[in-house]
């Protein structure tokens, strides 16, 4: 009986080294598959971090340009607008410089008109004084 015990005790113990055995095994594979887990999720994570730093650098280097060709872009109509400026200032001047002389020359007219006028008129008297003249020594004054 005891040796019976014996055997059912080392019969017991070996099934529990074997249960034990098999429940570390089991234990070493999920910590395995949960080690394997992370380093996967740790690649992807990788892959998706230096997926966004190359998103990131993209579109810096985009809005970079975009503020690059917004800046140029100000910068000629700017120059433009300058320019045009310049042109409207020219013109202005060359204007005035035409109101000018058209005033000058209006005036030098207005006073060629009125010395002829005043010619004309002198002549004029001097026309009817004669006349009167001849006039006058035909009726015998």
């Amino acid at each position: 009986m005891v040796q019976q015990a014996i055997a059912r005790n080392h019969g017991e113990m070996l099934q529990l080294r074997q249960t034990v055995v098999a429940v570390r095994e089991q234990m070493e594979r999920v910590q395995a598959d949960k080690q394997a887990g992370i380093q996967q999720a740790m690649a992807d994570s990788h892959g998706v971090i230096e997926h966004l730093k190359q998103t990131i650098a993209t579109m810096r280097t985009e809005l970079e340009r975009l503020q690059s060709d917004k800046h140029d872009g100000i910068q000629q109509v700017v120059a433009n607008a300058n320019g045009e400026i310049a042109q409207l200032h020219a013109a202005v001047a060359a204007l005035r410089d035409e109101l000018d002389r058209q005033k000058i020359q209006h005036a030098e007219e207005v006073q060629e008109l009125k010395r002829s006028a005043w010619d004309e008129q002198k002549q004029l008297q001097e026309t009817i004084a004669a006349l009167r003249d001849r006039l006058e020594r035909k009726n015998g004054r």
